[in-house]
Order: C-alpha cells, then sequence, then structure tokens
C-alpha cells in the first residue's frame, strides 16, 4: 500500500496531537487520582503512545521519510534520570520529616516493646522504605533493577 504525502501529513498531525493530550491526561491524573490508578493509567498511556509510534508514524515515515522529524533520526540515547528541583525539595522535606517521625517512634517504644507490638515487619521495614527513598532522592531512576517495564 502507498500513502500520498498529504494523507500521511494529516495522520501525523492527528497522532501528534492525541499524544500529547494523552500526555496532558497522565500528568491531570498524577495530580488527581490515587497511586493504583496512576500505575494502570501510566501503562495504557505508555501502550498508546508505543503502539503509535510503531504502529502507524514509523510505517508513515518509512514510506515518506522527508516527513519524518529529525529528532526521530538521531540514534536513541537513554536520559539521564534526574528530579526537578520541586521534586528534590519535596523529597528533602519528607525525608527529614520521616526521620524525624522514626526517632519519636524509637523514643517512645523501646527496640523490645516495639518488636511486638508493631505488626508485620514492624518499624526496621518503615526504615527501609525510608532509606530506599533516601537512595532514589540521592540516585534517581526511571526503573527499579529488578524489573524491566
Amino acid at each position: 500500500m502507498t500513502i500520498d504525502q498529504t494523507s500521511a501529513e494529516e495522520i501525523v498531525a492527528a497522532i501528534n496531537k492525541a499524544s500529547a493530550l494523552c500526555n496532558k491526561s497522565l500528568k491531570i491524573v498524577m495530580s488527581n487520582e490515587g497511586l493504583g490508578q496512576i500505575q494502570v493509567y501510566g501503562r495504557l498511556v505508555g501502550n498508546f503512545l508505543g503502539h503509535s509510534y510503531t504502529n502507524v508514524l514509523a510505517p508513515i515515515w518509512k514510506a515518506l521519510p522527508s516527513i519524518e522529524p529529525p529528532e526521530m533520526k538521531e540514534p536513541y540515547v537513554e536520559p539521564e534520570p534526574t528530579l526537578s528541583a520541586e521534586s528534590r525539595a519535596a523529597l528533602s522535606a519528607f525525608v527529614t520529616e520521616a526521620r524525624a517521625a522514626l526517632g519519636t517512634v524509637k523514643n517512645l517504644l523501646p527496640t523490645e516493646e516495639a518488636a511486638q507490638f508493631l505488626e508485620f515487619g514492624g518499624l526496621p521495614e518503615v526504615e527501609q522504605a525510608v532509606a530506599d527513598i533516601e537512595e532514589f532522592l540521592a540516585k534517581p531512576r526511571f526503573r527499579d533493577e529488578d524489573t524491566q517495564s
């Protein structure tokens, strides 16, 4: 099958517009919904964006290389994972407050009593969660090493 340039440009423009709204909708969901919904919608957004590229845009650009955006012709380089100043400040404030809260728990619940009173993994699990967030603040990443999603 062949496609004429006018139709191809119209399709690319439509997909680009939809993709921009898709990205915008994800930001809104991230600001207004719970973590579970964010994770599900984030995966769905990834599916739309990925499939739109591989199934629609890439074949059009292959057929009509002159309309392929210049940045798509460059080799892919994974971006450096960084956090915005606002995110860094929010995480730092959280870690400071969490460390203070853990100190309060330790002062008010002696270790022996805490081990008996607190359920599941007790205070060590909470401490590890804070340490993991602190590590993320120091070294942001796009995914955990043990997962490929």
